[in-house]
This record gives C-alpha cells, sequence and structure tokens, in this order.
C-alpha cells in the first residue's frame, strides 16, 4: 500500500514537472494590466452602407481558479441593441483563462450571429517540450469536430493574442514591423500577424483622446502566402496598454467598439487635450 501511495506521488510529480516545463516557455512579465480592469464601449456596426451605432461592449479581467491553476479570466461582450438587433442580432461573449504570466489555458467563444449560433472550447494540455489543443466546435447545436492538435511552440487564441499582444515592446519598433504567433484558428494552427502600425490619437467616446499604439491582427494559413485581416486593437501609449478602440470582422460585417469608461488599471491613465 505504501509503495502504491509512493508510486502515485512520484508519477503526479513527474507530470506537474512536465506541465511547469512546458508552461515555463511560454510566460510573460505582464507589467501593464491586473484582475480588477474592465472597460465598456459603444458598439458600432457596419454591413456594406449601413454604419451605426449598435450596442454596446465590455471587456474585463478578474482572478480565478482554473483546473486548480491560479489564473485570470478574460472575457469580451458584445451586444447589439435597439434597431439594429431588429435587423441583425449580435451577442457575442469571448472568454479565455491564463495563468498569471499569461500562459494560454482555455478558450471559449459562445456567439449568436443573426441565425447562426456557435459554440467553441480550446483547451491548452502542457507536457515537457509539447502543447496540446483540443478544439471543439458546435454550430447551430450540429457537432463540427473534436480535434487534437500538438505543437512545440507557445500557442493563442482569439482572445489571450490580444493580451500577448498588450505585452510586445513597441518602444524599438518600426512602423509596420510585425510579430508572428502560432494561432489555433477552428482546428487548425495558423499564423498570427501582428503589425506595429505607429502611434494614432484615438478620440474615445468618454469625451477624452488617446495617444494610441495601433496594431493589426491578421491570421496567415502558412500553406497560403495571403493574409485574413482578424483585428485591429488600438492600445493606450502607456504602461497600461488599454485597449481604446477594437475593430472586428463577423461573418456579415464588421464591429467596431469605442471606449466609454473605465476602472481597475493598474496605472493613472495618460489622456491627451481636446
Amino acid at each position: 500500500m505504501v509503495k502504491k501511495i509512493i508510486g502515485t506521488i512520484v508519477i503526479l510529480s513527474v507530470f506537474i514537472s512536465l506541465q511547469m516545463q512546458a508552461q515555463g516557455k511560454c510566460k510573460l512579465n505582464n507589467i501593464y494590466f491586473q484582475a480588477g480592469e474592465e472597460m465598456t464601449y459603444d458598439l458600432y456596426f457596419k454591413y456594406g452602407l449601413i454604419h451605426t451605432k449598435a450596442g454596446f461592449s465590455t471587456l474585463k479581467t478578474v482572478a480565478e481558479r482554473y483546473d486548480n491553476i491560479d489564473a485570470l479570466k478574460m472575457t469580451l461582450h458584445a451586444q447589439s441593441t435597439g434597431t439594429v438587433r431588429k435587423l441583425f442580432s449580435l451577442s457575442d461573449t469571448l472568454s479565455c483563462y491564463m495563468t498569471k504570466d499569461l500562459v494560454p489555458l482555455a478558450y471559449i467563444k459562445n456567439a449568436a450571429e443573426g441565425k447562426d449560433y456557435t459554440k467553441e472550447r480550446v483547451k491548452y494540455t502542457y507536457s515537457g517540450d509539447n502543447i496540446s489543443i483540443n478544439a471543439v466546435r458546435y454550430k447551430n447545436g450540429d457537432f463540427k469536430f473534436d480535434e487534437t492538435l500538438t505543437s512545440q511552440t507557445c500557442m493563442y487564441d482569439m482572445m489571450s493574442v490580444v493580451f500577448y499582444a498588450r505585452t510586445l515592446d513597441f518602444s524599438a519598433m518600426k512602423n509596420g514591423q510585425t510579430t508572428k504567433v502560432d494561432f489555433i484558428s477552428g482546428k487548425k494552427k495558423v499564423s498570427m500577424i501582428i503589425a506595429y502600425e505607429g502611434v494614432e490619437t484615438v478620440e474615445a467616446n468618454d469625451d477624452k483622446k488617446y495617444s494610441c499604439i495601433k496594431l493589426t491582427l491578421s491570421i496567415m494559413d502558412d500553406a497560403f502566402s495571403d493574409m485574413k485581416e482578424a483585428m485591429k486593437v488600438y492600445i493606450t501609449n502607456d504602461n497600461n496598454r488599454m485597449p481604446v478602440r477594437l475593430d472586428s470582422k463577423l461573418n456579415i460585417g464588421s464591429t467596431r467598439a469605442i471606449l466609454k469608461s473605465y476602472k481597475g488599471n493598474k496605472y493613472p491613465i495618460q489622456t491627451l487635450s481636446k
């Protein structure tokens, strides 16, 4: 009995050691944001010639436990309202779990766009030098896939990649310089290209102007040379790297989220005079 207990402890110790080894190479030094950060946005919808205020969006970070790990949960919610909701209903909730040093643990998507409803779950498992990524998707109640990929490089999803981008060192970057990371898109491993496009002044809906770092995030399948833009993100050019504006592609049209209010930031926010 004692030998079995000792054997079990040894196996668990080896397993935990392998997990820590794989997670270690993906750790980031996060000095930019913390649990309690929360932003609200006015949401705009564009489809063809239609470009109108469409609803609201929130982005918040909280401290939670995930698989017995102290983690951060980041959640982006977008909701259409009013007249636009009658034309095109939108209710998207994207969440990710990351360790406190920003190693991805899971990604969850619940998206209702028009007549379509998509549920997606991604889970990251770390062992030795390998990362296993299990992706499951249902659409309109129908099973689409349950795929497991392996990678020896760090992998990100549509939520965790935004927080990864907030930690990049832009101080020495030139306009147009890119950073490439591996990315899970559906059931495929592709490349996410993060392009630094300089600094711009962005006027938010809180009647303030912000100096912002402009980033374009694009997806590129390694089998093809063409890139597909997924999102534009404007983050404050200070130690918060707070998203002030997010432009996202939808299956139909696109959305733009513009900052309305914020709280829980790690540092005082720097604004420009009107």
